[in-house]
This record gives structure tokens, sequence and C-alpha cells, in this order.
């Protein structure tokens, strides 16, 4: 797992014992939401794999929340596009998210680091910039539990 994922990873799980999405489902959403928000960006954009976590450690004890839970994640690597135009990428990415229900939670360094948060379902994603020209896309899921439901303590 890349240290940009376990950053999000670290701050998208919530606390408590509640039922949540199962892993499954979790990860089919993460899954459409990297693909929904190519949506922005230009056609000849390639995406490569660089991590994937299907069923990722979500227990964290900083997070104060319950032990056990997992997350989804996904980092693209993102090439074919001019390093030149990256302001014009996070702009379009900003407002393509922004019409589709998230909020922005951090963008700073501008067009280096842009991470939001969907209102409806607590879904995370990021786009982040290098010096050395690279440009990944994250998708992160909030804490779930793998079949939806708390395992009971024993």
């Amino acid at each position: 797992m890349s240290c940009f994922a376990a950053v999000l990873m670290s701050t998208a799980c919530g606390s408590g014992a509640q039922p949540t999405i199962t892993a499954d489902q979790a990860n089919l959403q993460v899954e459409d939401y990297s693909l929904k928000a190519r949506e922005a960006l230009p056609a000849e954009a390639r995406y490569t794999l660089f991590s994937s976590e299907q069923r990722g450690d979500c227990s964290d004890p900083s997070d104060h929340g319950a032990k056990n839970r997992v997350l989804a994640s996904r980092d693209y690597r993102i090439e074919g596009l001019a390093k030149d135009n990256f302001p014009r990428y996070f702009d379009a990415l900003r407002a393509w998210w922004q019409n589709h229900n998230f909020r922005v939670l951090d963008n700073n360094p501008p067009n280096e680091y842009l991470w939001v948060e969907n209102n409806a379902d607590g879904f995370r994603m990021a786009l982040q910039a290098n010096s050395a020209g690279g440009l990944f896309l994250t998708s992160t899921s909030p804490c779930v539990w793998s079949n939806g439901t708390p395992i009971p303590e024993t």
C-alpha cells in the first residue's frame, strides 16, 4: 500500500460498531468512483493500477473505531498527460467532484494535492502530482465490516 493510501486509510475510517456496506460493495464503489472521475480528464490519459487494497486493515487505533474493519482502495498512476496542464486537470476534477456531491477536504499545495469526500457515503478520493511529473488518482472507502455487520467481540 502506498503512503498516500495509508494517509487516506487512517483518516477515512469512521468509528463505532454500526452495520456498513460489505467489503465487496466497498470495492465496487471504489472502482466505480475511480472510473467515473476519469470523465473529467482528457481521453488520452492512460491509467495504470499502482496499488490496490481489497480488504485493507482499518483497525487503526488512532481513529477510536472498532477493530476488525476493512477498507477498499485503488491508486492509479495517470500517464499521457502534459505536466504543464496539471493545473487544468486539478480544476477539471475539482469541478467534477463538486458536481457529484463531493466536498474538498484539502487542496494544499494547490495543483499538487486535492482531497475530497463524498457527502453521502464517506468515500474519499484524491488527485496528487509530484515534482517528477507523476499524477495519481486515489479512491478509498470508509471502514466497513467485511460482511456488513460488526464482528461480535469475545
